[in-house]
């Protein structure tokens, strides 16, 4: 992705970063965000729910932040994995509905009733540890249980799971709110084991409302399924990385116009002018093809810049594209600027976003280390307090 069309970021608030220096921080767009749902709501079926994604800290963007401005934007629905994070999230949206997407334990079930936070059931044995947690205390559970039609991961067997998912629905402390499934290969170019998974979720819904059993919400669209699939929208749909402004790649029916809306900053500490075959970092693993300057900048493995990019990352000084010369350190890294950079210490320097004319965005970074967005952005460990 190159976002080219996005003219350019507004000044935003500083948010320095938990655990590192000052000299490093995010900035959100927050209207971006704002713009990306409602390119989202457009495009799916009307009255689908958007459960959004704000599990990792919202990808590492902030998530009491970016919640609290989504539901400003509209959003009821938001999902994270742990009840911790549930239980925040209920300071900065306190009337929103909040979904887990990782299992809840038995011990973390009263919580989970008394806070309004639909836990997520997987199996039965976890069912029985949830009733028996709650016997006697007059509360009710909203659950959602996860089917396992392919993922592997989680979820009851999709050939077992409606007779599994009546026997639960008749425990008069839990209520069954939705059912869902997680896609394996939602993103892939060949649809076929989507549909395969997707046939099979159809299976299970059948089966439970030829006993009896009414399923409020299904909800089984990741944001590759979003864009795979209009027909899988159903009640609800459950975008992550697509509503940071990274849609997966693969070619589809439905696109949807995204853009990012972090940057992530630093500055130069030290500039220095060096000669021809001069060592850089640990290992002394970049030479110096000739007489150049080099910038040592403020951030490192310990902020989240992956070591994977020693000598491979780009970074935007000036408003000019310069690659990292040498090991990524646990908090500094070098870039060669060359001799024609009159960059100084304390000039900013952007690690992904917009300066200038030049970008750098998630999706680059991760191809340069050979992984996928998502890791880029949820290593930054970013606060959602201002510097």
């Amino acid at each position: 992705m190159k976002n080219g069309g996005k003219a350019g970021f507004r000044l935003m608030p500083r948010y320095h970063c938990s655990g590192m220096p000052r000299n490093t921080w995010i900035e959100l767009d927050l209207d971006v965000l704002g713009d990306n749902i409602r390119a989202l709501r457009q495009a799916v079926a009307p009255g689908a729910e958007i459960i959004f994604l704000v599990k990792a800290n919202a990808y590492g963007h902030g998530a009491e932040r970016v919640a609290g401005h989504a539901a400003r934007c509209g959003i009821k629905w938001f999902a994270v994995a742990h009840v911790d994070d549930a239980l925040a999230l209920r300071r900065v949206i306190p009337d929103a509905r909040v979904v887990l997407t990782s299992p809840a334990m038995p011990e973390d079930a009263a919580a989970c009733a008394e806070y309004g936070i639909a836990a997520l059931v997987v199996e039965s044995g976890q069912v029985r540890g949830i009733v028996t947690s709650l016997a006697g205390t007059g509360k009710t559970l909203t659950v959602h249980a996860e089917v396992d039609t392919g993922m592997g991961r989680l979820g009851f067997p999709w050939e077992s799971a409606a007779k599994e998912l009546y026997a639960m629905a008749r425990q008069e402390n839990l209520r069954l709110e939705g059912v869902c499934t997680h896609f394996a290969s939602s993103d892939s170019p060949d649809p076929a084991f989507l549909n395969e998974q997707a046939e099979r979720f159809r299976r299970v819904i059948d089966s439970c409302r030829g006993s009896g059993l009414r399923i409020p919400m299904r909800h089984v669209s990741n944001s590759g399924a979003i864009l795979a699939d209009p027909s899988l929208d159903y009640e609800a749909v459950r975008p992550g990385i697509m509503l940071y402004g990274y849609p997966p790649s693969r070619l589809n029916p439905r696109p949807v116009a995204v853009h990012p809306f972090l940057q992530w900053k630093t500055r130069i500490l030290q500039v220095k002018e060096v000669p021809a075959d001069f060592p850089v970092s640990y290992d002394s693993t970049y030479r110096t093809a000739h007489r150049t300057r080099l910038a040592t900048l403020d951030v490192g493995y310990a902020d989240g810049y992956t070591r994977h990019l020693s000598s491979k990352g780009i970074v935007l000084i000036g408003g000019r594209r310069h690659q990292i010369a040498g090991r990524v350190t646990m908090n500094l890294m070098v870039v060669d600027i060359g001799l024609n950079h009159n960059a100084s210490p304390g000039d900013e320097v952007v690690l992904i976003g917009r300066q200038g004319n030049e970008s750098i965005w998630a999706d680059e970074l991760a191809s340069l280390a050979g992984t996928i967005p998502y890791e880029i952005l949820t290593s930054i460990r970013a606060d959602s307090g201002p510097a």
